[in-house]
């Protein structure tokens, strides 16, 4: 990874998701008893909402693993992931991630949160087309019905 892109990385994770969206996630206008803490208090939703985020990081950690367990330990060996996520998109990891932000952002209701999920999905959108691009190329028998990171789209 260029040295660039680990400041722009941070960046992009801590100010634009940590500072800003812990800025308006706790700021006195969520606090109980204000008009946004009663929007925000519905249990059925806020129970579905953290399944999602659930599923989706737990996915996203399956995927992990799955690319981790690719290369022989000691080898530069480059293969074709298949298995969980693998057989839609080329790169699942960053689908779950994008899902558990749609999570977040459902479940806060903020702005700061739906522009992070905006930002960090199409950053994660331009990786994944890279890397699709870069197994097609590599990889003659490389599956042509998977897409880059959107299920059946893109």
């Amino acid at each position: 990874m260029p040295l660039m892109n680990v400041f722009k990385n941070s960046f992009h994770y801590h100010m634009l998701s940590g500072l800003n969206l812990a800025y308006w996630v706790y700021s006195p206008s969520t606090a109980h008893g204000t008009p946004l803490a009663a929007k925000l208090g519905n249990p059925t939703l806020m129970a579905v909402l953290t399944g999602v985020f659930l599923f989706a990081e737990a996915s996203n950690l399956m995927t992990h693993v799955t690319l981790r367990n690719l290369r022989p330990p000691g080898t530069r060996v480059r293969r074709i992931p298949y298995g969980y996520g693998f057989d839609i998109v080329s790169c699942p990891n960053y689908l779950f991630e994008t899902l558990a932000w749609v999570a977040i952002a459902g479940m806060t209701r903020s702005f700061a949160a739906v522009f992070f999920l905006i930002v960090s999905s199409g950053q994660m959108y331009i990786w994944a087309v890279k890397k699709h691009k870069q197994y097609k190329r590599e990889f003659p028998d490389y599956p042509k019905s998977r897409k880059a990171m959107i299920p059946f789209i893109a």
